[in-house]
């Protein structure tokens, strides 16, 4: 009984003192979980829409540098799951191209409005998980699925995220790849310069997210 006692007020003693470095840690630290809708075209697939809607969810967090909890820029670094991917629609032909990838998406993030509004823009590089290839609504091409690249290395992403109330808020996102997400295309797009062809995903996001 003495034994429990004495663990006990051990226990509460040390919850006492390491509350402000808990408060401390929280302030400097954010964690928050997210879902929502990606609209998605791939650029080189030779359709031109945001026809493809996929699912994105996952976990992030954000931090402050330095040593002042007041400035308003902070690093964002999250964990995602995104299904990306098109759909080609024409009289004589029509394909899903279904890609699902892991992603993390790392931003630096500024802070407007007393922290309700958050602005961000970085990288979110990504490996394939799975790839999926369907002509005329049903018909596997497992060629194809296999053109499609293991990693997405140099997606940009930008971002803008409003806090409705403490905890949640609503986000819509921009992201390309900068880098062919495939081996070989027959009807190459590009990125910056000609000479990087290829495919490259593009989606626009929306969702919710809670921050605790």
């Amino acid at each position: 009984m003495k034994k429990t006692l004495f663990i006990a007020t051990a226990l509460l003693l040390l919850t006492f003192h390491l509350s402000p470095l808990t408060s401390q840690a929280q302030e400097r630290f954010d964690v928050s979980a997210f879902g929502g809708l990606n609209f998605c075209q791939i650029d080189g697939d030779d359709a031109g829409s945001y026809s493809h809607t996929g699912l994105r969810a996952g976990v992030g967090t954000s931090f402050f540098l330095g040593w002042d909890e007041r400035t308003p820029w902070r690093v964002v670094v999250e964990l995602a799951f995104s299904q990306k991917g098109s759909r080609i629609v024409r009289d004589d032909f029509q394909r899903t191209i279904s890609l699902n990838y892991v992603e993390l998406p790392i931003m630096m993030s500024y802070t407007l409005l007393d922290h309700r509004l958050r602005l961000a823009a970085g990288v979110a590089p990504a490996v394939q998980v799975g790839a999926s290839v369907l002509d005329y609504g049903g018909e596997h091409n497992a060629a194809h699925e296999a053109n499609y690249k293991r990693f997405d290395y140099l997606p940009l992403v930008a971002s803008a995220r409003y806090l409705f109330t403490d905890n949640l808020g609503f986000e819509l996102r921009f992201q390309t790849s900068m880098l062919s997400i495939t081996e070989q295309n027959a009807h190459p797009a590009y990125r910056i310069v000609t000479s990087n062809t290829g495919s490259f995903n593009r989606s626009i996001s929306a969702g919710f997210s809670y921050t605790f």
